[in-house]
């Protein structure tokens, strides 16, 4: 059975972006240029939705809005399946009232249930955070299901939450805590929609691997938090802007030898999904976590360095995954690996199993 399968679905519709964040995970710039077309975006939501039924779809990118007429229409399609939608985007369009208002309005025409702004210190060389108010005010009274700020901060940033809700003059729920655990998100206000901050911290990852400062960091204060599966790979996968289907839109993971299943143009997804549930290593990240990988790596070669400490599963993923001389180890023991990652597959496949036969 497939276990590992999309409930949500990432459309990472170009590497395109009109800001060159130093902190960006995807790497996206004004000046790359790869993009999906529209005839692949709603393929890949219809077969996906088709083999496991999802939940919901996120437009993102680099800037989603560059594709113009195609990015309403790949809403409308979702939508259209009962699937409900999201975008993330920087706001630069939002450079009057009239036309905050005007591209909101089209959105949620199209169908668009929630709305995610980005903002931090990385984005204010390229978009001023007045943008970003132009579009939260624009977007009140028009019925989304949440308007949400994705703010990345770190110790020395200047745009983090308390700084959006001065500016906003608003109080606004955090979706976590300060360990970094996830709370509710809140109830809605009295338009409906449900008002937020997104607030990761910043992440060694794509970009600031090169471009940032240690001291722009934030870890854990102890790194057995980042212990457990990965609750993304493959669950919340993403097509990529070269229409490869891949684990996840937390890294670029285009042409990576884990986290790519392969170019949905000359395979049906439905086989890549099933190249991706049958992998081990994929497996491993999924039911076990990229630490238990980099503890497993170092057991069997202990000379293979890692970090002292990551702010996220995800800079461990990463740090495992586009290292050659890691993946090589792992290729190695195979069988080791396969022996303290399957049974927790085959406990999860019983399971799943058991509970269809209770509906059933």
């Amino acid at each position: 059975m497939l276990l590992l399968k999309p409930h949500q679905l990432t459309i990472l519709s170009t590497s395109r972006c009109t800001a060159r964040c130093a902190h960006c995970s995807m790497n996206s710039a004004p000046g790359r240029r790869e993009r999906l077309r529209l005839e692949q975006i709603t393929t890949a939501i219809s077969e996906l939705h088709h083999l496991n039924g999802l939940r919901v779809v996120i437009f993102a990118g680099g800037e989603p809005t560059l594709m113009g007429e195609d990015l309403l229409d790949a809403i409308a399609h979702a939508a259209s399946l009962g699937i409900m939608t999201r975008i993330v985007t920087n706001a630069y369009w939002a450079v009057s009232p009239r036309r905050a208002r005007e591209k909101l309005v089209e959105l949620r025409e199209a169908g668009l249930a929630e709305l995610n702004l980005s903002a931090d210190d990385y984005h204010l060389p390229y978009i001023p955070f007045e943008r970003v108010e132009t579009a939260w005010h624009a977007s009140k009274g028009l019925g989304f299901q949440a308007v949400v700020i994705a703010n990345s901060s770190g110790p020395k940033s200047v745009v983090n939450p308390r700084f959006i809700m001065d500016r906003l003059g608003e109080e606004l729920t955090m979706r976590f805590d300060d360990d970094g655990f996830p709370q509710p998100l809140g109830g809605p206000g009295p338009d409906g929609t449900v008002y937020a901050i997104f607030n990761p911290t910043v992440q060694r990852l794509g970009r600031s691997n090169l471009e940032l400062g240690e001291d722009e960091f934030a870890y854990p204060a102890d790194q057995e938090s980042l212990d457990g599966a990965c609750p993304w790979a493959v669950r919340s996968a993403a097509l990529s802007p070269k229409n490869h289907l891949v684990a996840c839109c937390g890294i670029e993971a285009e042409h990576n030898e884990v986290l790519d299943f392969g170019d949905a143009t000359r395979e049906p997804l439905g086989e890549l999904v099933a190249r991706a549930d049958d992998d081990l290593v994929v497996n491993a990240i999924a039911l076990r976590g990229p630490l238990f990988l980099k503890r497993f790596v170092e057991r069997y070669a202990p000379e293979v360095e890692f970090r002292e400490r990551y702010a996220s599963i995800c800079e461990i993923c990463e740090h495992v995954v586009r290292r050659p001389e890691v993946l090589a180890v792992l290729r190695r023991h195979t069988a080791e690996l396969a022996h303290e990652v399957m049974p927790v597959r085959l406990e999860l496949e019983d399971r799943e199993l058991s509970a269809l036969e209770v509906v059933a």
